[in-house]
């Protein structure tokens, strides 16, 4: 009976020792994944907020920006330069100078004649250009000295 009781405790005792091993390595399994989770959702997040803006320029004399796709913009989250004058007060969507949106579908243009345009989404603390189109393409230089470029 003793012997019977030791063969007991020997089996018990090699088997404790992987239980806790399988156990462990789930733990650990597991916060990873956890963290992992974490990371990714906060990567996420902060990339989501940039609208995600797809514009044409038109071929004609005048500059027209059509909104190709993506994110809605509303006027008072951006604003149009015209090299370095902010000329969103005179800017047009379809024709009508009173807008606050510009949705998908829709084409922007200026009442006067544009030579090297800026579109600056204005949000979380910083200023991130959407779209750039004119001369100071070609050279890089920005006039906007607080814009980010994305």
């Amino acid at each position: 009976m003793l012997q019977d009781r030791q063969k007991l405790y020997t089996r018990n005792d090699a088997l404790t020792p992987v239980v806790a091993l399988v156990l462990l390595l789930l733990m650990v399994a597991g916060c990873c994944t956890a963290i992992g989770i974490i990371v990714f959702q906060q990567m996420n997040s902060a990339g989501s907020d940039v609208p995600d803006v797809r514009i044409q320029t038109s071929a004609e004399s005048r500059h027209f920006l059509y909104h190709a796709g993506g994110d809605t913009l509303y006027r008072d989250s951006v604003t149009f330069y015209n090299i370095d004058t902010d000329i969103t007060h005179r800017t047009l969507v379809n024709g009508k100078k009173d807008w606050t949106v510009w949705k998908s579908g829709e084409y922007l243009e200026s009442e006067q004649t544009l030579s090297d345009v800026y579109l600056v989404w204005h949000g979380q603390g910083k200023d991130i250009i959407l779209y750039h189109y004119g001369i100071n393409r070609k050279t890089g230089v920005t006039p906007i000295t607080d814009a980010v470029p994305d």
